[in-house]
């Protein structure tokens, strides 16, 4: 069994006081040894899992719970993915990538009721501290305030004129959001007039024609350029309307599923009982830090080139996030139009910055942007109160859009504090110091969770889902469920185990050679 703690080399974190940045994060995920198999693994398998994110765990485990020699291969010296938790030297947990959940996102919560751990939660949300129980908004150079209460409402409000476009209903164009693009109750065209308008169009529509005041927008812009991690103008409506749909056309509960609650003791936690319980069959093998390069598929088998050696397998699940699967070259080469939609990839290069705050009072505030005149070019643009450390003090998690490694915190870490200082100036001069991942520079992701672009998934989800001859597709990027969010990976990762298991089931094939 792997060590519980131990350091991977993701990630960042910076000290104001003494002004050391730290390349490099002790997590719950992180895998040492990075293989199970001290010299030659065996020469083949039945199925290969590529990714340790969530979509590849449950795979990974559902295939060797139904007794298939597994191998697991991933290129970080940890699990997770795109979902994964920090600890700092005092015990603080910092979530780095995928952060909430909810009981209406049936997969996840079904993982958590089999560990045990769907009582194990905390909240972000707080207003124990009434100084700073607001919501904060700046647009157009004009700043607002709000209590939570008046902002829900105000939301509610903004969220419904906006995702119904003239002459056409939300609840129309995406009926029953697990099945975006072809459930029976939908509409071709509509779908497609959603998909090809942008979030920007839309904002200008409904400005012009006075359906929403400066002030909505200044709440609900920051609100959907958060959800998309891009700016307006990248933005599809299409995509929108299917998470605003998942809510229910409400605001509160939409809010509820995106950012309230938390696994206390850490994603990571729970990706590793995963992990532990894969392991545990006596049927999966792994290679961590070990990148793929190549993927061979013949009828008989599937060869996996990666640093650490080649490997052969019956069936493999491939969950590569797409903005990095073009990376691999394939042989056969994918379809034309499955390699156009590597090239262009989602939308989402979100920053994360998790930053300590002297005092407890930013505990319960919340700050947006939409202006770009400010000094970084909001490199910042959503900022929530997250928790209280062990110290007494704030954490306030930002998020940022659109990011530009040029202007990347690991390279100017002493203007983090200034980043803050954007939403409140107070929040620079209390500023301590940061953690965070830069997903935009991040080599095995190039961006956050993914958020297809306009006219994406029409053109190119169904695509991106079928199988490719020995190889199937798996991950949140792909899901049809909760697409980018850790459900849509389980569910994903869930059907891709079930098809290979069945085919093992089904077939008496000798152990494949090529």
């Amino acid at each position: 069994m792997s060590t519980r703690f131990a350091r991977t080399k993701d990630g960042f974190s910076y000290t104001k006081a003494t002004g050391e940045l730290k390349r490099g994060l002790v997590s719950e995920g992180a895998i040492c040894p990075s293989t199970s198999f001290a010299s030659s693994p065996q020469s083949t398998y039945d199925v290969i899992v590529i990714g340790a994110g969530y979509s590849g765990l449950v795979a990974a485990r559902d295939a060797a719970s139904a007794g298939l020699s597994t191998l697991l291969i991933e290129a970080r010296d940890r699990i997770g993915g795109r979902s994964w938790t920090s600890k700092d030297e005092h015990g603080n947990l910092y979530e780095m990538g995928g952060t909430w959940i909810h009981n209406q996102q049936g997969f996840v919560w079904r993982e958590l009721a089999r560990y045990g751990m769907d009582r194990n939660l905390k909240l972000s949300p707080n207003e124990d501290y009434s100084s700073h129980a607001y919501s904060m908004a700046r647009r157009n150079g004009i700043e607002y305030k709000q209590d939570y209460a008046t902002n829900e409402a105000v939301m509610d409000r903004a969220m419904r004129i906006f995702t119904n476009l003239p002459g056409a209903s939300v609840q129309e164009a995406v009926p029953f959001p697990p099945h975006l693009l072809d459930s029976f109750l939908s509409d071709p065209k509509l779908t497609a007039l959603y998909d090809t308008t942008s979030c920007a169009e839309r904002v200008a529509q409904v400005e012009k024609e006075g359906l929403l005041t400066n002030e909505e927008l200044a709440y609900l812009v920051a609100y959907i350029e958060l959800c998309f991690g891009a700016r307006l103008e990248k933005c599809s409506m299409l995509v929108w309307a299917k998470w605003y749909t998942h809510g229910n056309c409400s605001y509160k509960l939409l809010n509820d599923l995106l950012i309230v609650y938390k696994i206390a003791t850490g994603q990571s936690s729970l990706a590793r009982k995963i992990f532990d319980e894969a392991a545990s069959t006596g049927k999966l093998s792994y290679s961590f830090e070990s990148p793929v390069s190549k993927i061979i598929d013949r009828p008989s088998a599937t060869r996996v080139v990666t640093s650490r050696g080649t490997f052969s397998a019956r069936r493999l699940i491939c969950t590569l996030p797409i903005n990095v699967a073009g990376k691999v070259e394939f042989d056969p080469p994918v379809s034309a139009l499955r390699q156009e939609a590597w090239k262009e990839g989602h939308v989402n290069r979100c920053l994360k910055v998790h930053s300590e705050i002297a005092g407890p009072e930013f505990r319960s505030w919340t700050g947006n942007l939409c202006d770009d005149d400010v000094p970084s070019g909001r490199q910042l643009s959503m900022a929530i109160g997250d928790q209280l450390l062990k110290s007494g003090n704030a954490a306030v998690v930002a998020f940022g859009i659109d990011f530009d490694e040029e202007k990347a915190p690991s390279k100017n870490p002493r203007g983090i504090a200034s980043l803050f200082g954007e939403f409140d100036p107070e929040l620079e001069k209390r500023y301590i110091g940061s953690t965070w991942h830069e997903w935009g520079s991040d080599e095995f992701a190039n961006g956050a969770w993914a958020m297809p672009g306009v006219g994406f998934s029409t053109k190119y989800l169904k695509e991106l889902q079928s199988r490719h001859g020995n190889v199937l597709w798996a991950g949140a990027d792909i899901s049809d469920d909760w697409n980018s969010f850790i459900d849509g990976a389980i569910s994903s990762g869930t059907r891709a185990a079930y098809t290979v298991v069945e085919e093992w089931r089904r077939t008496t094939l000798p152990s494949a050679k090529l």
